[in-house]
């Protein structure tokens, strides 16, 4: 929820239109390419943009994965049944939607962020 929560506030911010139907599959994408966060946004002069490509790929994987786990074992819509995972386990997603959070507000709040070119 906190990595949703963020996706659309990115995409309030920057002014990118969204309904509350969008499903996390569909804002998360959406939100990381608007700040140029996609494999696609990446300057591919750069010497490491292989690498950072590859970085912000993983993220947008492990964004899908929380989504996932949160889905299958998640106490959200009335589940009655416990979880078989462990704090070792939560701990894996708070830090994974954490990471993603942090480098979103990062990269909205860069007053250097290549998604402000495009939108001015």
């Amino acid at each position: 929820e906190l990595i949703e929560a963020t996706a659309k506030t990115v995409l309030q911010e920057i002014g990118v239109d969204f309904t509350d139907r969008e499903d996390f599959s569909a804002l998360v994408p959406r939100a990381q390419q608007a700040l140029g966060l996609g494999a696609g946004g990446v300057d591919g002069s750069m010497d490491d943009a292989p690498s950072i490509r590859r970085i912000l790929g993983g993220l947008a994987s492990i964004a899908q994965g929380i989504d996932e786990l949160r889905n299958a074992e998640g106490g959200g819509h009335g589940r009655s049944t416990g979880t078989r995972l462990g704090a070792r386990h939560a701990r894996l997603a708070f830090n994974g939607a954490r990471t993603w959070c942090e480098i979103a507000l990062d990269t909205l709040s860069d007053p250097a962020a290549p998604w402000r070119s495009r939108t001015s």
